[in-house]
């Protein structure tokens, strides 16, 4: 009987051991949870917010490399005084064409008649912060060009 006695006594205090310890580290897990959690909001509303900072500093960098670039001009369309250079022939002409813009380059003159010279008939020359370039054509052509304002 004392052995029964003993053997229950041990088993119930190995019961209320391992109780009290599950307890404390489920307290400990909740705690940990919580403050887990608290710290992955943080986390996100920091990396959001980060996000967004990374946006408007691309954004910033962005305009600052076209500034410091000298370019003012967006890629497109514009009406442009275009001086035609033909050396072979002694012929030169002025004109009043569109040219595209792309990257702070002509890359293309169209005339009127929706004839145009694209990369397989000149070279795409850099516009200057005043928005005059000069493009080589094929055969020693040339044509200066300023965009109007």
């Amino acid at each position: 009987m004392k052995r029964k006695v003993l053997i229950g006594t041990f088993l119930l205090f190995t019961l209320l051991s391992c109780s009290s310890k599950s307890e404390k580290q489920s307290e400990n897990n909740s705690s940990t949870q919580s403050s887990s959690s608290s710290n992955d909001d943080n986390s996100f509303q920091s990396s959001s917010s980060n996000y967004s900072n990374e946006d408007n500093n691309e954004e910033s960098n962005e305009e600052n490399n076209e500034y410091s670039n000298g370019c003012k001009f967006e890629d497109g369309t514009y009406s442009a005084t275009v001086d035609y250079n033909n050396p072979e022939t002694g012929y030169s002409a002025t004109y009043t064409l569109d040219v595209e813009v792309q990257d702070c380059q002509i890359v293309q003159i169209n005339f009127p008649n929706d004839g145009y010279l694209d990369e397989d008939h000149i070279s795409y020359a850099d516009i200057d912060e005043d928005g005059n370039a000069t493009v080589d054509g094929e055969d020693g052509k040339t044509y200066e060009i300023q965009i109007d304002n």
